[in-house]
């Protein structure tokens, strides 16, 4: 771990050594009047969702002498399954979405486990981190109940007549968002926000959609002429070493046997 006065040293993860996950907090930074839009592209493990969710939780935080820049972050997912339905699910709108949130709430125990170890969440910043007895939705909601207060789960389907003002907002898992659903989410961006989309097009789980075609990059062909998005493609794995070259087997497979694609 390199020191931790490092501008991109955030919560003691060291970013400084990869250029596509500091470019990638470059932009999230970035004035939201001049880039109020961020795309990320990147395959299986090379660290979307973490990287992305500790530059927003930096700038959602006052430690230090830094001040908060925005209120809170908002976090869409398409609740897409991979392969089969798990069909109807009971319960509230959040014991529903719940299930989709498991990867959100891993990176984020992750990134706290970095700044325990780091010693570098003052005392003042444990309100942040709720427990199983906090008051919190219960029942099926257990994820819920593990996340932040400052961290807003929604499901897309809800953003419709929606302003987001004053906040940052990630989308994961684009690629399975149709270009009707992405324009909903972007045109819901208000004053001083930010929206970050993540996607792979090598983890389509929807009919619709390959890797080289799929409305999550289609959208940012739309959006790049307005020259207030940003773009960058993650390339370095973070998972283990060995994912790339799983994943890379598996695309190259698949271009030789396009009916084999398991959709």
């Amino acid at each position: 771990m390199k020191d931790c006065a490092s501008p991109y040293t955030i919560f003691g993860v060291d970013f400084a050594d990869n250029p596509e996950q500091k470019e990638l907090i470059r932009l999230i930074r970035e004035d939201p009047s001049r880039r109020p839009l961020v795309y990320c592209d990147g395959d299986a493990g090379t660290g979307k969702t973490f990287t992305a969710l500790a530059a927003c939780l930096s700038l959602i935080r006052a430690h230090g002498d830094k001040k908060r820049r925005y209120k809170n972050l908002y976090y869409l997912r398409e609740p897409v399954e991979v392969g089969h339905h798990l069909g109807y699910l009971k319960g509230t709108e959040d014991d529903k979405f719940a299930p989709y949130l498991g990867p959100l709430l891993d990176n984020y125990n992750h990134l706290m486990a970095f700044a325990r170890a780091a010693g570098i969440i003052p005392p003042r910043l444990r309100r942040y981190e709720k427990n199983k007895d906090d008051n919190a939705p219960q029942a099926g909601s257990i994820v819920y109940s593990h996340l932040p207060s400052d961290i807003i789960p929604i499901p897309p389907e809800y953003i419709r007549g929606r302003s987001f003002e004053d906040c940052l907002l990630i989308v994961d898992e684009a690629q399975n968002m149709s270009l009707a659903e992405l324009q909903t989410a972007v045109t819901r961006i208000g004053e001083n926000s930010k929206m970050i989309i993540l996607g792979s097009g090598n983890q389509i789980d929807i009919e619709k959609g390959t890797a080289e075609e799929n409305d999550f990059l289609l959208s940012y062909a739309i959006l790049k002429p307005t020259k207030l998005v940003g773009y960058v493609h993650l390339v370095t794995p973070m998972r283990s070493s060995f994912v790339a070259a799983f994943d890379e087997r598996f695309v190259e497979y698949r271009k030789l046997h396009p009916k084999r694609n398991g959709k």
